[in-house]
């Protein structure tokens, strides 16, 4: 049951919104919920100057302009392995409206976690064919957000989140254009599709409570004289799943004006994408052992107990929902400067329109009985630059090293444990090995240094408020994350 009976939605679905827009960055490898990582070549400088071109066409996912660096026929393949550990302690969980003198005001379990966060492995596949020397056409797929997190049913923040996953894939297919030896431009068409899914527990004890109260109805058990329905006794779950497609553009430029020298300036549009999907409610029994009880104490108010199993039937009822999700923006500024034939010093800056991420609403195909509900966000602008290293040594074998300064989007005011983001520094280091003058592989490595990320959430004092039932919440996250990458090249 409810607090609101007509619209329990707005009380225990406001972090199902959550995963819709999902990612916590702590899984995500770039700032918010990017997935920075769609190269080995690249990960070994932490992505410095890939805007201006690297040594492969992975570089047209930033600047599809780049591509009029290479001739002939060429295809990447490549694979990352993604291995974050997210870690919780100190925490400590209270209800919403509950005095803290209450037994009923603290919410009971584990204060700390072991690792939320699960590993995992990405593609990318790039290919390119010369249509003519100064025209090239190009393909990228590619996994440009995503995240998994899973934590125990019973932890302390069960009730604003359980697991979290959102997987999305582009596809880009690229065209690039040679206009004079200083000059080449390049757009591409992205189509993308998200999945995501989440859960969380739910309080119906808490929920029954304060309704029944709000109703005026007994709520004593005669054989105890507790209540019968109470805060931490009845605890469900909900889950959202949903996919969608949403499309959108990239387009850059690159400028040589020396033989030694590249400048690239990459743009990546903003998408919004509409997921559609269901949610689906997990009741525990002891809600209906809760209703006969009340039942029996209240023998002559069949009506108002009739009006609130009915209310909470049509609120917690299983069915579709949507959610629009404003993924940002970026532009990227790339430099790739040959200081001699061993040695080129690479640089990227990339500011990121996260400011479109506001607010997340969540719509029901009743809003009579499930209206929307809203998550506000108050996300930030953000900035990553990165400088980085390539030694050529003049055999088979090219060694990388970069450096990288990413900000965290977020407010402590507004982190939450799905997104429990925070600023990074990356170290990365990398090899190539040319086999044949044809086939190549590329190893990246990076070490992400997290600071850590507080967090301080407070339910409020409306019942009626989305956060009301997820409590108050409040502790640290450990972060860091390794990065492991690696990708063949062929050249035709």
């Amino acid at each position: 049951m409810t607090m609101r009976m007509t619209k329990p939605n707005r009380v225990h679905l406001s972090a199902a919104a959550a995963l819709l827009i999902a990612a916590a960055s702590p899984r995500a490898q770039a700032s918010g919920f990017e997935l920075r990582e769609q190269s080995a070549s690249g990960q070994g400088q932490s992505y410095a100057g890939s805007s201006a071109g690297g040594t492969d066409i992975s570089t047209m996912f930033y600047n599809p302009a780049v591509l009029t660096r290479f001739d002939g026929t060429r295809l990447n393949l490549g694979f990352t392995s993604i291995l974050p550990s997210t870690e919780f302690s100190g925490g400590a969980a209270s209800r919403s409206g509950i005095p803290a003198a209450s037994p009923f005001s603290a919410i009971a379990g584990p204060a700390t976690t072991g690792n939320a966060a699960l590993s995992a492995v990405t593609p990318t596949l790039y290919a390119m064919y010369s249509l003519s020397r100064d025209l090239k056409a190009g393909v990228a797929v590619n996994v440009p957000y995503g995240l998994t997190t899973q934590y125990d049913a019973n932890w302390i923040g069960r009730y604003h989140a359980l697991r979290s996953h959102l997987q999305t894939i582009d596809i880009a297919p690229t065209v690039a254009y040679r206009f004079s030896d200083q000059w080449s431009a390049g757009v591409s068409f992205v189509a993308r599709q998200a999945k995501a899914e989440l859960s969380q527990g739910v309080d119906f004890g808490y929920e029954a409570y304060g309704a029944v109260a709000a109703a005026g109805l007994n709520n004593t058990n005669p054989l105890t004289g507790g209540p019968i329905v109470y805060p931490g006794a009845a605890d469900g779950s909900v889950s959202v799943s949903g996919s969608s497609w949403a499309y959108g553009f990239k387009a850059g430029l690159l400028f040589e004006p020396t033989k030694t020298l590249r400048l690239g300036l990459g743009f990546q549009s903003a998408i919004a994408e509409t997921i559609k999907g269901t949610a689906t409610f997990s009741v525990p029994g002891t809600v209906a052992l809760g209703m006969a009880g009340l039942a029996q104490v209240n023998p002559t108010q069949t009506a108002a107990l009739a009006g609130l199993g009915q209310a909470f039937a049509a609120g917690t009822a299983n069915g579709p929902v949507s959610a629009l999700l404003n993924l940002p923006s970026m532009a990227s500024l790339g430099l790739a400067w040959d200081l001699s034939s061993a040695f080129t010093l690479s640089a990227e800056l990339e500011r990121t329109q996260w400011s479109k991420f506001q607010e997340l609403r969540l719509k029901f195909a009743n809003p009579a009985t499930q209206p929307d509900n809203y998550t506000t966000e108050n996300w930030q602008d953000t900035t990553f630059f990165s400088l980085g290293g390539t030694w050529h040594t003049g055999g088979p074998w090219t060694c990388r090293a970069g450096v990288a300064f990413d900000k965290a989007p977020v407010a402590d005011a507004f982190r939450t444990p799905r997104i429990p983001d925070a600023d990074r520094t990356w170290l990365s280091a990398g090899v190539a090995y040319q086999f044949t003058r044809g086939f190549g592989v590329d190893f990246g490595y990076t070490h992400i240094f997290c600071k850590d990320s507080t967090l301080n959430l407070q339910g409020g004092s409306d019942p009626g408020a989305p956060s009301f039932m997820d409590g108050n919440l409040s502790g640290t996250y450990k972060n860091s994350i390794d990065i492991w990458a690696v990708q063949a090249r062929w050249a035709f």
